[in-house]
């Protein structure tokens, strides 16, 4: 009888013949088994008469775990009686995985489920045949007595479960009746549920049964179906039964859950779900909710949502947006509306486009009833599930990729605003795909409107986990409190309603959603701060502590800052000494406007206050402009577009406006905001919102603030308005800081604490700065991941001082495990050094948290500490930092670290002061100097193989190999790897400069070792000048291409490279010098150096050189002979490169961020060049001729005179312009005749030539116009026509056009124009584009030559006569800004012109003709694509003639 109970009541896996006896089955088996007491037959046994071989073969037959695991068990003598009494902490305690664990447990409690069940059966079965010993206990058509579950389980005070009820229910079924249960089980019984498929009920039992139907229809329809099926046995007593006892089920879980609650307080459990145990809400950084739809009268209680930082929204309600929670939402805080199928592809791109952190993104994830179309409606469930369910999951995937959003800084809240019936709801696969993702329930909170949709919602979750949803839980509190409760909650920086200084000493309202949509400007409104807290109370006075000591340490200046300091009591936040200078600089730009957009630049040092100051400034002017700080630099337009809405929000476009304060932060130089400023300049003629000639006020005033280790230097240099800071207080600051420590020592426990404060009011003494260092870094043990993190950040911030580490690669880093997050801070975890560091926040936008050293003057200190005292040196810190494949993983932050070390690898230090750059990084001169070449070159080796795809890496390592380690044949491998990476002008460069660096350094060796010199040397040296020119000649072909802008950070975007042209002639001089010291070109002989200068320009061969005729000179001139091509083409290769060079920086205008470069460059190709001539040029021949009294005598032959225009750089259109600014009406005569004498004398002229004679006549007129020496107009004129019929208007150089415009342009008085001078500008401009490389195009045109009110030559006003000033700097602010045309004397000798503007281009208009110009100046054009009526100055430049001063008639 036994045998027959127990097979209703074996566990789920059991298959056993039902006859068959234990005995039988013991004797059938091998001895070997025996011995282990039958492993596989724990099947038979209730669980606690399982012995340990049991419970490991149910280990690893049913619950499939690791046999490690199993064997576990087996060493701790766990039988199947120690087994009941585990929990699932038990299993964990073990030392198994979280994963198995789970499933161990989870199959236990069935395990323990299914032993009571039995237990409870077999002791009424005993009962029964006990009372009954006659009965015949084969009878099977006689119904069992009613079971009371109900009262049973309140005796063992336990709570049965439906599946428990339903398998009370099929026991008490004959097995006949139970057969027929089975087979009405594969028809549709009720119209929502599908059939269980036949395969899954074929020889199922009891248990089996009951799992099977829960598992496929949910318990509420499991009830209903069993009923059903029942009343068609019939067996209306079990129905009957089964619903009294269901009905007894709900009544004492709801009064149990009462008694439950009863005990707690869900307010205060609801604000330690939503701020982790704080008072605010800024313990999560983002926010996801998940809800349902939602009735009419529930909206008006959703106002908190508004309140949270919403990283997403995921509706299942489809008409959210027309009148439910979406559109509430919006009418408060802007959302962007999206799909779920939009959450796909690089995570950059994604976020980007959807505007992610910035503004919530609102997902429709079932339907959007007001978008029509067939992709959007609302599905049913299974539907749903084909479509939209793998979307869902692909985006929840994407949310919670390491590099979107960290899941242990985001909450993710279920409100439930309607009740989930069944487990076939779209919104419940949704939480078991965000229960995947998230890896528990732990960062899962669930908000319901009332207690019944929260018991639904619980029964369902636990069918298929186990875990107490009720400590997740809201659903006592209704609506309205949950609403109340979070709008209560801080962070209180903001009032309730913004606003913006106005007109007339008026505000207007800014609203939240309006803020929103400004994703670019973190606004400074006028009542910042109001409303924080009330002013007297503890929580004030707790959180102006708490931002004190967070600034003091060492974060960023907060408004709260400059609020409190404003309170009664508190005393006045420091300030700088150029405070009143920077205040000034900026507010006379709103009195004394010279522009639109004006940029005012603050220099400082890191860690100086720099930021702060401005920031003061600001926060003092919040009442008189609107104040903005830019926190997104990434599109121009954009900014220049918010910065608009900003200026005119609440407001009509009629003046007076009220002007805009942005401020740039961390710049590193004022070149990007001075291309945002021309753009916001560009937007304002756009929009029409002022005119320039009405202007009152600037509108846009941009508060640059650059960070440099030469504040004072690039102040100095800097043309635009600026002032700067440095790291010395004087006197009264430093008064000012001992004053502040006393107060700060009132209020604060240990003030002294505050490093970054005590830095500064040490007048940042480095000698404090070391004393606080060895003090916390005593004792330190190096071995530790807290040490070895220090270190690294030290090493980052030393180098790149706005560098960090994201909170969430720190942890991991030290190895905090998921289960003390929120328990355990880094910085706690970083204790005792914890005081050198400071949180900070990351991104773009801010969206991850981060942890950096509070200054870098500390990091510095950290730095020299590991050095001395624990001989951790700089390349082992950067060698475990690269060796580490953590801070390269995916993760959050991964990208500006990565970026971070790589600029700390390579980014030269530009140094204004002595106008010479690094050769390479701060941190790689330190090591090379500190540590040696060895360190170096396995740092590059290390970092070329994790920035496998930057030719940066093995681009600088070829560089510091024949540089420092003269290594040139490894050298040149690096640097061809370099090359096959990325091929651009820069790469192919290197490898020319590591071929003429190998010559210079073997000729180098030849002359301190004192070899001789002979013709194998020759031979060699030759081989590496040709090798070197073949690069340098492929470098400046890309060059003059298009090329994808290159990472070397020490180079400008779309820079050209001027190093391979400085290359070409480099090494040419290095040839002649090599080639002029040969035995037969040796010596002063005019004869000898004729030889020189004809075989090197390729005159004769060198068979034709006399030289004396022995073994080395033979040898000689072999090799030279087999050289003889490479070498005669060098002069002409040279000559291109300085006419190009010439070309370069005389007809295009240096970018304000290249200024420095060219200069140098300039510098340099003077002095080649007056070695160039002195190969070229006879000294005899000169002094010859000025002892003779006379120029040019007529003896001298036309070689002569040429190589006269060649020194004197006349013999370019280029190098003639040049003269214009020299004012040498002497040397300008000796040209011009020199010119005269030639076009003489010479048979063949071509257009170069004519081109320069007629530019000659035209300079020396402008210098010296009543000279002798030069042309009439009239003949000037017949001559250029007559060249211009003879290059037509596909001429490869723009010269000849350039002189066309200068002669045959029209003046005031001339009534007719030139039928061809359209034709010129644009043979002007398609000529120049094709000579020019396109980096070339982005710099501005230089116009030597204005049109002047007078007639004939005199039209031409030389611009370098315009204006005379002693000071280079104002004269290039005045053209630079446009300034210059404001001046009376200026405008008196101008002639202002008439024209169009008509499609966004600018036209001259002359009689009937229209001629079209470019505008000199950027932003000068309005957008839109308005015709309007404009007045302009005319310039010619060699893109053709420019407009300047561009004014609306309108």
């Amino acid at each position: 009888m036994e045998t027959v109970f127990l097979s209703h009541f074996r566990p789920l896996d059991m298959v056993v013949p039902r006859n068959l006896s234990d005995s039988t089955m013991e004797t059938t088996e091998p001895m070997m088994l025996r011995n282990k007491a039958t492993m596989s037959d724990y099947k038979h046994h209730p669980i606690e008469k399982w012995t340990k071989e049991h419970v490991q073969a149910w280990l690893c037959k049913t619950v499939q775990v690791k046999q490690k695991y199993a064997d576990m068990f087996v060493k701790q003598e766990i039988s199947g009686e120690c087994l009941l009494c585990f929990e699932k902490q038990d299993i964990v305690d073990m030392g198994i995985e979280y994963g198995p664990a789970v499933k161990i447990w989870s199959q236990l409690k069935k395990q323990k489920a299914l032993s009571n069940t039995a237990a409870s059966c077999k002791q009424k079965k005993q009962r029964q045949t006990s009372s009954t010993p006659e009965a015949d206990a084969s009878t099977k058509t006689v119904s069992p007595p009613q079971r009371h579950p109900i009262q049973r389980a309140e005796r063992d005070n336990q709570m049965p479960s439906i599946f428990t009820l339903l398998l009370h229910c099929l026991e008490d079924l004959t097995d006949e009746d139970f057969k027929k249960f089975r087979r009405y089980l594969k028809e549709p019984i009720l119209n929502e549920c599908n059939t269980i498929p036949t395969c899954q009920l074929e020889n199922k039992e009891r248990t089996n049964i009951a799992d099977l139907i829960i598992e496929y229809h949910g318990e509420e329809n499991a009830l209903k179906i069993t009923v059903c099926i029942l009343k068609k046995l019939p067996r209306n007593d079990l129905v009957e039964s089964l619903t009294k006892n269901v009905d007894q089920l709900q009544v004492s879980t709801t009064d149990s859950k009462r008694e439950v609650k009863r005990e707690t307080n869900q307010g205060e459990k609801l604000k330690n779900l939503l701020t982790c145990g704080a008072s605010t809400l800024g313990h999560y950084s983002h926010f996801i909710i998940i809800m349902n739809k939602s009735d009419p009268d529930q909206l008006e209680h959703l106002q908190f949502l508004c309140k949270l930082n919403l990283f997403c929204v995921l509706d299942f309600d489809p008409s959210s947006n027309t009148n439910g929670t979406c559109k509430l939402y919006r009418e408060s805080r802007h959302a962007n509306l999206h799909f779920p199928d939009l959450f796909q592809g690089e995570p950059s791109a994604v976020i980007k486009n959807l505007n992610l952190y910035n503004q919530t993104s609102w997902v429709f994830c079932n339907g959007r009833l007001d978008v029509n179309s067939e992709s959007n409606r609302h599905l049913d469930y299974q539907s749903w599930l084909r479509i939209t369910h793998r979307e869902i999951e692909q985006m929840v995937s994407f949310i919670y990729r390491p590099e979107v959003l960290p899941g242990r800084r985001c909450l993710v809240i279920f409100l439930l605003l309607s009740t989930v019936q069944s487990e076939k709801d779209p919104i419940f696969d949704t939480f078991m795909t965000f229960h995947r993702q998230c890896g528990g329930e732990e960062n899962i909170i669930h908000i319901c409107k009332n207690e019944h949709t929260f018991e639904k919602w619980q029964n369902l979750i636990q069918k298929k986990y186990e875990f107490d949803l009720n400590k997740q839980s809201i659903y006592e509190l209704d609506l309205s409190q949950v609403n109340g409760l979070i709008m209560k909650l801080g962070p209180h920086s903001q009032p309730c309603e913004k606003l913006l200084p106005s007109a007339g000493s008026s505000y207007v309202i800014l609203q939240q959603k309006d803020a929103d949509r400004m994703t670019t400007l973190d606004i400074l409104c006028a009542n910042e701060c109001d409303n924080v807290q009330v002013e007297n109370s503890s929580e004030f006075q707790n959180l102006k502590l708490e931002v004190e000591e967070e600034f003091y340490r060492g974060g960023e200046v907060k408004w709260l800052n400059f609020y409190f300091s404003e309170k009664q009591k508190a005393k006045p936040f420091i300030k700088r000494d150029k405070y009143e200078a920077v205040m000034t600089m900026v507010t006379s730009q709103i009195k004394r406007p010279k522009s639109t957009c004006v940029l005012v630049n603050l220099f400082h040092h890191p860690g100086c206050g720099g930021t702060t100051l401005a920031k003061h400034v600001m926060w003092d002017l919040r009442n008189q402009l609107r104040c903005a700080v830019l926190k997104d630099s990434s599109s121009d337009d954009q900014v220049a577009s918010q910065i608009m809405d900003l200026m005119k929000h609440g407001k009509s476009d009629e003046p007076p406006q009220t002007p805009v304060l942005l401020l740039v932060d961390d710049s590193k130089d004022t070149e990007a905001a001075e291309k945002l400023k021309n753009c916001i300049r560009r937007k304002l003629d756009e929009n029409c919102v002022t005119k320039h000639e009405k202007c009152t006020s600037s509108l846009v005033i941009i508060l640059n603030c650059v960070r440099t280790h030469f504040p004072k230097d690039q102040y100095k240099c800097c043309e635009t308005q600026s002032q700067y800071i440095t790291a010395e207080l004087t006197k009264k600051e430093q008064d000012d800081f001992e004053e502040k420590l006393q107060e700060l020592r009132e209020n604060h426990k240990r003030p002294e604490n505050f490093y970054s404060f005590m830095i500064m009011k040490s007048n940042f003494d480095k000698r404090y700065v070391k004393n606080v260092v060895c003090n916390i870094l005593k004792d330190l043990d190096i071995d530790t991941k807290q040490a070895q993190l220090l270190s690294i950040m030290a090493l980052l911030n030393s180098y790149i001082p706005d560098s960090h580490i994201s909170q969430s690669v720190c942890e991991d880093f030290l190895g905090m495990k998921p289960l003390l997050w929120g328990k355990e801070t880094v910085l706690e975890r970083m204790e005792p050094y914890s005081n050198l560091l400071i949180g900070s926040k990351g991104g773009q936008y801010g969206e991850y948290s981060a942890i950096r050293i509070l200054h870098h003057d500390i990091a510095c200190a950290c730095l020299e500490e590991l050095d001395l005292t624990y001989n951790i040196k700089r390349s082992d810190i950067t060698m475990d930092l690269l060796h580490c494949d953590l801070f390269f993983k995916t993760g959050l932050g991964k990208d500006a670290l990565i970026l971070s070390i790589q600029r700390m690898l390579i980014e030269r230090q530009r140094n204004v002061k002595n106008e010479r750059d690094t050769q390479f990084s701060l941190l790689i001169e330190k090591i090379h100097k500190d540590e040696g070449r060895q360190k170096v070159q396995d740092i590059f080796m290390k970092a070329s193989s994790r920035y496998e795809t930057s030719a940066s890496i093995p681009q600088a390592l070829a560089r510091y190999l024949y540089l420092y380690d003269r290594d040139f044949s490894q050298a040149l491998d690096w640097a061809e790897n370099a090359t096959k990476i990325t091929e651009n002008p820069f790469t192919v460069d290197t490898i020319g400069q590591i071929h003429k660096n190998h010559l210079k350094y073997k000729i180098q060796q030849e002359k301190e070792q004192e070899m001789p010199h002979t013709p194998e040397y020759l031979d060699a040296y030759l081989e590496l000048a040709k090798k070197a020119i073949n690069a340098f000649q492929r470098a400046q072909k890309l060059a003059k291409t298009e090329y994808e802008p290159y990472e070397d950070y020490h180079l400008a975007k779309d820079s050209y490279n001027q190093s391979a042209d400085m290359g070409v002639i480099e090494t040419a001089l290095i040839v002649f010098e090599m080639i002029s010291s040969l035995p037969f070109f040796e010596g002063e002989d005019p004869l000898t150096k004729r030889y020189l200068q004809s075989f090197l320009k390729g005159s004769i061969p060198i068979t034709n050189v006399y030289f004396e005729d022995n073994v080395i000179n033979l040898k000689y001139v072999d090799v030279l002979k087999k050289h003889e091509q490479f070498v005669h083409g060098l002069k002409k290769q040279a000559k291109t490169s300085f006419e190009f060079l010439d070309s370069y920086f005389t007809y295009l205008k240096s970018r304000k961020f290249e200024e420095e470069l060219d200069h140098r460059c300039r510098r340099k190709v003077s002095e080649y060049f007056k070695e160039y001539i002195s190969v070229f040029c006879s000294e005899a021949e000169w002094s010859q001729e000025q002892a003779g009294k006379r120029f040019l005598r007529e003896n001298m032959d036309n070689e002569a005179r040429q190589m006269f225009l060649e020194e004197q750089k006349a013999d370019t259109f280029a190098g003639l312009l040049q003269h214009l600014e020299k004012e040498s009406a002497e040397t300008m005569e000796k040209i011009t005749e020199c010119y005269t004498f030639l076009h003489q004398r010479l048979k063949s002229r071509n257009p170069k030539f004519k081109t320069n004679f007629i530019l000659s006549n035209l300079i020396l007129h402008f210098i010296k116009p009543k000279s002798k020496c030069t042309m009439r107009e009239q003949d000037l004129i017949h001559l250029l026509k007559e060249m211009m019929q003879e290059i037509g208007l596909q001429y490869s150089s723009p010269e000849p056009y350039y002189l066309a415009l200068l002669l045959l342009w029209p003046c005031s008085s001339t009534p007719d124009i030139d039928k061809n001078i359209l034709l010129y500008v644009r043979a002007i401009r398609s000529s120049f584009h094709r000579q020019l490389p396109h980096s070339l195009r982005r710099r501005g045109a230089i116009s030597y030559f204005l049109l002047g009110n007078k007639s004939g030559l005199e039209k031409l006003v030389p611009k370098a006569k315009l204006y005379d000033s002693k000071d280079p700097k104002e004269s290039n602010r005045l053209w630079q800004s446009g300034e210059i045309f404001t001046l009376e004397d200026i405008k008196d000798r101008l002639h202002r012109v008439y024209g169009t503007v008509e499609q966004g281009e600018v036209y001259f208009e002359h009689t009937k003709h229209k001629i079209p110009v470019h505008p000199a100046l950027l932003g000068a054009v309005r957008t839109g694509f308005s015709t309007e009526r404009v007045s302009f100055y005319l310039g010619f430049s060699m893109t053709g003639p420019l407009a300047y001063d561009i004014r609306y008639e309108s």
